[in-house]
């Protein structure tokens, strides 16, 4: 039996390592040879742009002139690489890869400027998508503009998002909101919103799509499910003698786990409906209270630092005044999303009225806090949001001195209302208060 064990645990050790290794290395690549690259450009909408494509060797190259027309005032061109020419339902099951690998090169010959681009997974489903409607195939995307595109850059598929207005405008229901990689038809390029006009240059090198031979939780779980059978197989030989008492107790600790489990799951959700905003979903001020006496009170010196980020919707109430409330209530809810992806799982989201909002950050000194309130900054001010129109924010970072936490919360107040004066959509950071 002792020889059985240690097999097994080399076994699993090999696995493992096997795993850490090769396992999540598997490739995928997209290129001219083996999918169609299409030049697009905004004249199905009446526009004027216009756009070409040239290959050189495994590079598709993209020459593009950006131009407004009376007729479409939003110029826009780009590369649309179709996965099957005949047949729009039919595309790439991506749900196994985690990270795509773009290396592309993206510049303006008019201008020193770095230009936007936009990335897209167009993906299919039957359930929202008409195969002779392109518009229905759903956006899994984003907009960003690279410092350098001569670097090689790797996008996670989950910070993929899909865009509002493409929600709204085909009714899709929240069920099917989130981001899907299961059909996947279209691979798009395109200039980012808003770009001028002028001439640019897109020069597609690879796209790379990196995923699993298998995932380490089908692993984990099989190796678990390995060593339960070997546990129970080992059990059972040791108990036969007192066999029926062993399944009455068993049949007994099922029962209270799975009365534990029910009363568990109603605490939980008696909890969260206690601590969470009704509107946006973010913590509310009664959630985070308890927290801050406990780790951050003024009586033990807390043993980690805490910054906190206070964040203003800049002239929300023409939002409320021009679109209604409930539009306001709908970009509260998206502006709290938008926030939360890009915080840790330490990191507590708090609606602290309004449209102003607290974030604290545990473990987080007043520059990291800084580079995280300016990275929220751009955030919003990229973001396309559902009213079709640019909203911004304004920021005020402070971190925990020797002072209580609402003393510290005042200061990142007064900081956000100095960035409020100075034009807004700024951050303001204070210095450490120890005195």
């Amino acid at each position: 039996m002792h020889k059985l064990i240690f097999l097994l645990f080399v076994f699993t050790v090999l696995l493992i390592t096997l795993h850490w290794q090769f396992g999540e290395k598997k490739v995928f690549q997209i290129s001219p040879e083996k999918f169609t690259f299409v030049a697009t450009n905004d004249q199905v909408q009446k526009g004027a742009s216009i756009s070409s494509i040239a290959y050189m060797g495994d590079a598709a190259i993209l020459n593009c002139e950006l131009k407004k027309s009376p007729d479409y005032q939003w110029p826009y061109c780009g590369v649309s690489i179709k996965i099957n020419d005949q047949d729009a339902t039919k595309g790439l099951d991506l749900s196994d890869y985690h990270t795509v690998r773009l290396d592309v090169d993206f510049i303006r010959l008019d201008s020193a400027q770095k230009p936007a681009l936009r990335f897209y997974l167009r993906n299919y489903n039957p359930a929202y998508s008409k195969s002779d409607d392109e518009y229905t195939f759903k956006y899994n995307g984003l907009d960003y503009r690279q410092a350098d595109y001569s670097q090689v850059l790797n996008i996670p598929l989950k910070n993929l998002q899909v865009l509002t207005w493409w929600l709204v405008d085909n009714s899709i229901p929240i069920e099917l909101s989130g981001p899907e990689f299961t059909n996947i038809n279209r691979i798009e390029f395109a200039t980012g919103s808003g770009s001028p006009e002028g001439l640019y240059q897109l020069r597609i090198n690879s796209v790379k799509f990196i995923g699993y031979y298998i995932h380490k939780e089908t692993l984990m779980f099989c190796l678990l499910m390995l060593w339960v059978s070997f546990a129970i197989i080992f059990s059972v030989s040791e108990i036969r003698q007192s066999r029926h008492k062993a399944l009455e107790s068993e049949k007994r600790q099922l029962h209270l786990q799975h009365l534990n489990h029910r009363l568990k799951q109603q605490n939980i959700q008696f909890s969260e409906q206690a601590h969470r905003d009704a509107l946006t979903g973010a913590m509310n001020r009664h959630a985070v209270r308890e927290w801050l006496e406990t780790q951050f009170n003024s009586y033990v010196k807390p043993t980690e630092e805490l910054s906190v980020i206070y964040l203003d919707i800049d002239f929300f109430k023409r939002v409320n005044d021009e679109f209604g409330h409930k539009m306001g209530d709908d970009i509260l809810r998206e502006f709290t999303m938008v926030i939360l992806v890009e915080l840790r799982g330490t990191d507590r989201l708090v609606r602290w009225g309004g449209e102003e909002f607290l974030i604290f950050c545990p473990s987080t000194n007043l520059k990291q806090a800084y580079m995280l309130a300016e990275r929220l900054r751009q955030k919003v001010e990229l973001y396309q949001w559902m009213h079709g129109q640019v909203l911004t924010t304004s920021l005020g970072v402070a971190q925990l001195g020797d002072e209580t936490p609402q003393e510290m919360i005042t200061r990142a107040d007064e900081l956000l209302y100095k960035a409020k004066h100075a034009g807004r959509n700024r951050v303001e950071a204070g210095e450490l208060d120890n005195s």
